[in-house]
Formats: C-alpha cells, structure tokens, sequence
C-alpha cells in the first residue's frame, strides 16, 4: 500500500488492517480520490482564512472610518469657523426673522378714513433693518446736532475707549494672529456683557470729576460694537470743559486698566471720529454689504445689543419724529430749552394729544385713522 492511499485511508476513518487492496486500479482511483479530498480540504481552509482576513481588514476599515467620521463630527462641533462669534445656523436664524418683520411691516397698513390713502408701516418706521438710509440721515443728523450744542457751550471732544477684562472674552488672539478658546471665559453672554460695560461707564460719570460738571456741560455719544471673537466693546465720544480735561482723564485712568482702555485727546473733528465707528455698526446702509457685514448686522439682532445711546442734551426722538415736518433737530432742541412748548397728553394712557408752541398748535391727534395688520389682512 503506497504511502499517499494509507493517508487517504487513515482521513477516511479505516484502519489499514481492516482493508486488503489487490487491485492496482482501484489503489490509484483511491489515491486520487484522497488527493481530491485533501485539496478540497485544504481549499476550504485557506478560503476560511481568506475570509477571516477580508472580514477583519473590514472590520479595521469600519473602525477607522467610524473614528474618521467622529473626528470629523468633532472638528464640526468645535471648530466651527465663526465671525463676532456666530455659526452659519445664527446667521440664517436672523435673516428668517428680519424677513418675517419685513412681510408684517409691508403687508400691514394704516388708512385715512377721511381720503382713503394707505400707508405701510415700513414707510411709517425708522429702523437700521427694515429702513436703513433712514436711520443712518437720523443718526448722523443727531451727531450734528449734538456737536452744534457742544460747540455752543463751548466744550471741547475726548474720546474714550472701554473694554471688558480678558475673562469676558470668549476667544482670544494667539501669537500667530488667529483666534483660540480662552480658558479663562466666565459664560457671560455679549448682552449682559454690555450691561456690564453701561456700569463701567457710570461709575466714570458718578466720579466726582464729571458729577461736578452741569448735565450741559457733559454731552456724550456712546457707540457699541464686537471683537472679532464677539465680545463687545464701547467707544465714547464725550464733550466736557477744556479746563476740566486733565481731572477727567486721571479719573479715568485710576478706575480702568490703561493697557486695554484709551482717553484720547486733541480730537479734531468730533463728528468724523465718531462716524467712522457708526458706519461700522451700520452695514445695511452700505450700498455692497459683504458676509462679514451680514455677521456684524445679525450679532446686534442676535443679543439684542443697542448701537448707540447718548446723554439727554438734544430734544427727544419721540418728539422730534412727531415734529421733524416743523423742526430741524437742533431747531426743535432750542425750542424745548424755553418754556413757550406745551405737550398735553391722557392721564389714562399717558398717549400725546396736543403739542402747542405758545398759541400755535402743533400736533393734534387724530383718531380716524384705522390699523389693519398682517394676520387681519390675510383674513
């Protein structure tokens, strides 16, 4: 019995003494049988652990992918590229809602029952959204005036620079110029860090230095803006008496830290400084508004953040947008300072129902007028 049949016969399961093979024939048929068998044997094995390989280079290809994608989902959750702090999703959020008050300001309408002519609300408003070029001639007409009664009293401009300490700031500039986590950020929000800066600022007009001064000779304009990383900051255009400049500015350099806050002097022309940092906070009065200046827009939208604010030196808006087919500003503001304007208004409702300048009527309210708003008009 050749050697390769008696390993066939032994992977068969029989014992060679239990079998006595004569014929030649059959020993080469069992001989390629076992060859056969031992093939097939051996083909399944390495087919097995082919596909063991192939099911683990899988396996390891599934792994590495789904570390990829987390990675990736990672990179997305923490390294969103972001302007004064918004994500793309901030940004799309505000553009929904200044399109949803555009339709409600165009779509709702005031009618004269006596003539039947309409008026849109958004003819009727002055907003930076909704009527920007509006908004910008009141604002630069406010600084105008603001400047004409200042020079009036003959005070001189400084202008002031006020910052929040590094722990308010989100992000922050590395050595390279780009902007990184700050470890050492409190939480607190772009809105009620503005709040914090209206603090700042009150505690420079409760000093003794400006307290000493008549509200007539302390005129300011205040002018809100971001970082780059979203964190604002405020800029003041401030007029007070030339003699008085030096205490003022040593009260401001005892109650705030000199390396990120600024009291500049020797202001030239106080509106042009002051317009250039308007114009910044103003985008939507540009002729060709880029991403940045839509991130900018929706930043103030966002938090709910006032762009400008200013002392008490000048005659209400609410009185002069009542009055403005009578009065200039400046004009309406040296009216208010005597004592010849009489304003009448409801006790119930505190509503405006008479204006008079001595023995001439001004403003008289008038009540055939109805409001139809969007929802109704729909209906």
């Amino acid at each position: 019995m050749t050697a390769s049949l008696e390993y066939a016969l032994k992977q068969r399961g029989f014992r060679q003494r239990n079998i006595f093979v004569k014929d030649t024939a059959l020993s080469e048929t069992l001989c390629n049988k076992s060859k056969n068998v031992l093939n097939t044997t051996s083909t399944k094995r390495s087919l097995s652990h082919s596909d063991e390989c192939l099911n683990e280079e899988r396996e390891s290809r599934r792994s590495k992918g789904s570390l990829a994608t987390a990675l990736t989902n990672y990179k997305k959750v923490v390294d969103i590229p972001r302007i004064y702090g918004l994500t793309n999703d901030d940004l799309k959020s505000t553009k929904t809602k200044i399109k949803r008050q555009s339709d409600f300001l165009d779509y709702s309408y005031i009618q004269d029952n006596n003539t039947g002519q309409q008026f849109s609300f958004k003819d009727c408003i002055v907003s930076s959204n909704h009527s920007p070029k509006r908004y910008y001639g009141e604002i630069q007409n406010r600084i105008n005036t603001l400047e004409q009664e200042a020079t009036n009293a003959k005070l001189t401009p400084v202008f002031l620079t006020i910052t929040l300490p590094s722990e308010f700031h989100k992000m922050k500039t590395s050595r390279n110029g780009k902007l990184i986590r700050n470890p050492k950020y409190n939480g607190v929000e772009p809105k009620e860090s503005v709040k914090i800066l209206t603090k700042m600022f009150a505690k420079l007009r409760q000093d003794r230095s400006l307290k000493d001064l008549s509200k007539m000779q302390r005129m300011y304009y205040r002018v809100n803006e971001p970082h780059k990383g979203g964190t604002p900051h405020t800029h003041i255009l401030l007029f007070i008496p030339k003699e008085h400049i030096e205490r003022v500015e040593k009260a401001f350099c005892r109650l705030y830290n000199q390396k990120s806050n600024k009291f500049e002097k020797n202001i030239r022309s106080a509106t042009s400084y002051i317009m250039k940092y308007i114009n910044k906070t103003l985008p939507m009065s540009k002729k060709e508004i880029t991403k940045k200046d839509e991130y900018l827009n929706a930043w103030y939208i966002k938090h709910r953040i006032n762009r400008f604010c200013a002392s008490r030196s000048t005659a209400p808006m609410y009185l002069y947008r009542m009055l403005n087919h009578r009065f200039s500003l400046y004009g309406l503001t040296q009216v208010r300072k005597g004592s010849s304007l009489k304003i009448f208004a409801r006790i119930e409702d505190d509503k405006i129902i008479e204006i008079w300048d001595d023995t001439e009527l001004l403003f008289m309210r008038q009540d055939n007028f109805t409001v139809t708003l969007m929802g109704n008009a729909a209906a």
